[in-house]
């Protein structure tokens, strides 16, 4: 009796132990079962994290570029207050005094008061003496008048000169103002002109001089044209400055595509390929909006001088450059919401505006990119684009091509794993043939390498076997150890079969959610590649509006403007 129970005592113990390698035998085979899940889950995981990351740090970078460019612009136009603000003050001086003139309302005293103060609040500056010029020219105070002027001339004679040429002209002394004229064209380079020629060019193109001062400009602008065409340099420095325009005209990118963004590897290429073809529309419209400009003419002679004097006066001088250049470029990053080379982009198409001597072909270019500016009007831009028009048209067909050149031959995607390349989204059933192969594929290499039950299934006929034999014995003995055998079987086929099944849901619910992102990549590839062609086509349409530019397009050009244009 004592044996029996001691052997039962001893067989309980194996049965536990039996039972506890079980269930521990059911946990490694489930975990080996996921283990290959969960990496490629992990994988997966971590390449959206970078991802996030990556746009995180872009936005924040932008966010910061922004802020930065906001402070900036804040900083620089107080620099530029406290160390030209005495500008703006002598500048506004200077119509104002022509139309107090004209009302009538400005004694003699009270004029030479005020522009005698201005000589001592602006030393240096050209304006200041030429105000005091003037005034004693209105009071007929010869001696002073004279030593101003002279005083003027000697700080700046181009601005003195194109000061002067424009009021004699306002006042109605035409003569005057045609000597002032010839002095202006004695000392002209066409290969060096001072960016405020351009208030010259502005005055022809508006038509407020009298004929004979037209002729004589026309004649200099007609030798100009000639001397500059006459080297291929001068019009392909050009022409690359009308394409790095067009390059950064494309509008910003708007989100559209989505699952492409996110799951074509080059995604960078098309988004590119896409902002160029995108681009036409932008010019189409930026070139009509210059082409329906026209002079008013309904306006008095006198005011459209005072435009065109403001325009002289409010430009900003050579010693502003380097702070207005810096505020454009802070403007630049606030318009293009914190996005620095966007912004630089834009900045480098207009960078020759501000340099301080230019070709005549150079100033025309500088006029058509940014009349506001280059301290011109929206009519002078149409004059400007007039003139430039065969190597805008160049240079649109050069940028039409390289875009053409550049757009992707196919689209690369990369979806959990699954990688395949397609052209324009028709082959769908192919591709997602290839996609159901690709896991079907995946779904065999998961379960060859889960464990096999064999090794389990092999431990419990040992103790099947141990059984029998025990019970030849000890009946309870072996009855107990058939038991636990069976038990163990029975649980290495369960547990390997719940593996097997979680394997084959996990890849079933990822080859689900694969395969609804592949379609929804395709629908997107299909609309790109049509809106692309779409866009594309508007090449076509704006290369026959540029090509059909005709100087007669522009009311606001006088008839003898035409002729210079016509002759080129």
């Amino acid at each position: 009796m004592s044996q029996q129970v001691i052997s039962y005592a001893d067989l309980t113990i194996i049965n536990n132990a039996l039972r506890s390698i079980s269930r521990d035998m059911s946990g490694v085979h489930s975990e080996l079962g996921g283990l290959n899940q969960k990496h490629a889950q992990l994988e997966s995981e971590l390449v959206q994290l970078a991802d996030s990351f990556a746009d995180f740090v872009a936005a924040d970078l932008k966010h910061k570029a922004l802020q930065l460019a906001e402070t900036r612009q804040g900083n620089l136009k107080q620099d530029l207050q406290i160390k030209f603000g005495y500008y703006a003050e002598v500048r506004r001086m200077a119509t104002g005094i022509l139309q107090g003139v004209d009302a009538g309302v400005i004694g003699d005293d009270t004029l030479r008061f005020t522009t005698e103060e201005v000589m001592i609040k602006a030393p240096g500056y050209w304006l200041a003496p030429a105000l005091v010029a003037l005034a004693s020219w209105i009071r007929n105070d010869k001696s002073n008048n004279e030593k101003a002027l002279k005083e003027s001339l000697k700080r700046d004679d181009y601005k003195t000169t194109l000061f002067f040429m424009l009021v004699m002209r306002r006042l109605t002394r035409n003569e005057a103002s045609l000597k002032w004229l010839e002095r202006y064209f004695m000392h002209q380079n066409p290969h060096n002109l001072d960016r405020d020629f351009i208030i010259i060019l502005e005055a022809i193109t508006t038509g407020v001089f009298p004929p004979a001062a037209r002729q004589l400009m026309m004649l200099n602008v007609k030798n100009w044209l000639n001397q500059l065409t006459q080297s291929d340099d001068y019009i392909n420095e050009q022409k690359a400055q009308w394409v790095h325009f067009f390059e950064a005209k494309g509008p910003l990118p708007e989100g559209k595509y989505p699952l492409l963004e996110k799951f074509a590897i080059n995604w960078n290429a098309l988004e590119t390929s896409l902002k160029e073809s995108r681009t036409h529309g932008a010019l189409q419209t930026h070139f009509k909006n210059i082409l329906i400009s026209s002079a008013d003419f309904s306006k008095a002679t006198k005011v459209q001088l005072d435009e065109i004097l403001s325009l002289l006066v409010t430009n900003f001088d050579d010693e502003e450059l380097p702070l207005q250049q810096q505020v454009r470029l802070n403007q630049l990053i606030i318009q293009m919401d914190g996005d620095k080379n966007a912004a630089q982009a834009l900045m480098d198409a207009e960078k020759h505006i501000y340099e301080e001597k230019v070709d005549f072909l150079q100033l025309l270019t500088n006029a058509a990119f940014n009349p506001e500016l280059s301290g011109a009007t929206k009519v002078t831009q149409a004059l400007a684009v007039s003139i430039s028009q065969p190597w805008i048209v160049e240079a649109h067909d050069t940028f039409t091509a390289n875009s053409r050149n550049n757009v992707p031959a196919a689209v690369d995607l990369s979806i959990d794993g699954f990688n395949t390349s397609t052209q324009n989204g028709n082959d769908e059933e192919e591709l997602l043939q290839q996609h159901e192969d690709y896991w079907a594929t995946i779904l065999r290499k998961e379960l060859s390498n889960l464990s096999s039950p064999f090794g389990g299934v092999l431990i419990g006929v040992l103790i099947c076997i141990l059984g029998i034999w025990l019970f030849n014995f000890h009946v309870i003995a072996g009855i107990v150890a058939i038991g636990v055998a069976s038990v163990w079987t029975w649980n290495t086929i369960k547990t390997h079969k719940k593996a097997k099944k979680a394997i084959q849901v996990n890849i079933e619910e990822r080859s689900t959610k694969s395969r609804e992102v592949l379609r929804g990549c395709i629908a997107e590839i299909v609309d790109y590649r049509e809106e692309s062609v779409r866009e594309d086509e508007k090449a076509e349409e704006l290369h026959h509006l540029l090509a059909s530019i005709t100087h007669e397009d522009f009311s606001s050009i006088s008839k003898e403007t035409r002729n210079i244009l016509q002759t080129h």
